[in-house]
């Protein structure tokens, strides 16, 4: 599932590429709803200009001229692709965008997890209240992670993945940032003090940063590529997500599923905390 750096690398190409484009056409695929309809979403988006393409969380927002939105959530197996030409052989395509100058913006979704909306302003701005604080944001603090950390009655693996803790953080990005910060992802919550909060939220920020430098992660199933087609490349700088033996102390790398979620972690670098 495409985390902050993917969805920060999608809106920063589209604003790059779609600033100041007139939607001329939308077509969407008969067996897709688009919300809250098709008719709406139609309605609300043809014949309107793009002021700006920004991220929510893991959402894509195209800002339009009428001061309302469009919304992309890629989910899963959701893409965003543009085309200066004819559409390749793109499959799963359930809404094009067609621009005034011929470009074409495709959504794509295999499984059906992702969603295509129309948003007012005051939506906008209930949909940015549902979430935690942004961990690249420079106002984002320690003191603020370890607050709502305490809030929670969970590990910290299951906390950081809660998008009301902090927001935009997945699987990959939270089992690398725990793994820098040493600190073991079965940690309860409560027993995590505020120094080794600050450990991780700098933690948090050095993988979500490197990882934006490198166009995000493109796993085996190459579900992710930016609108360009172009693969990302963190996966080949994964801290110990993936990995068999540990990169720094060279020890085996254990693997457990929490809640589901496959989690990396060296017993050795991230000890358990016992009390």
């Amino acid at each position: 599932m495409p985390e902050l750096p993917e969805t920060q690398t999608i809106a920063a190409q589209l604003n790059k590429n779609l600033k100041g484009k007139k939607i001329a056409q939308v077509q969407i695929s008969k067996d897709y709803k688009a919300l809250p309809s098709t008719e709406i979403f139609i309605k609300v988006a043809a014949g309107k200009k793009i002021l700006s393409v920004k991220r929510v969380a893991k959402n894509i927002l195209l800002e339009l001229e009428s001061g309302n939105y469009i919304l992309f959530h890629l989910a899963m197996t959701g893409r965003l692709l543009l085309w200066n030409d004819k559409i390749g052989n793109e499959k799963w395509v359930k809404v094009i965008l067609h621009f005034d100058d011929g470009v074409k913006l495709t959504f794509s979704d295999m499984r059906v997890f992702g969603k295509a909306a129309v948003l007012s302003p005051k939506q906008v701005g209930e949909l940015k209240a549902r979430y935690g604080p942004e961990p690249l944001d420079k106002n984002t603090t320690s003191q603020q992670l370890f607050e709502n950390l305490k809030a929670k009655r969970t590990n910290i693996k299951n906390a950081l993945l809660d998008q009301e803790v902090i927001s935009g953080i997945g699987n990959i990005y939270a089992t690398d940032a725990l793994f820098l910060a040493k600190i073991n992802p079965l940690t309860k919550t409560n027993e995590i003090p505020l120094e080794s909060t600050a450990q991780l939220l700098d933690a948090i920020r050095s993988v979500l940063e490197e990882s934006i430098k490198l166009g995000g992660s493109t796993l085996s199933d190459k579900m992710y590529v930016d609108p360009m087609g172009k693969e990302g490349k963190y996966q080949e700088h994964f801290k110990i997500y993936s990995k068999d033996i540990c990169p720094v102390c060279g020890g085996k790398v254990s693997f457990i599923k929490i809640s589901g979620r496959g989690t990396y972690f060296c017993p050795n670098c991230q000890p358990s905390i016992s009390k």
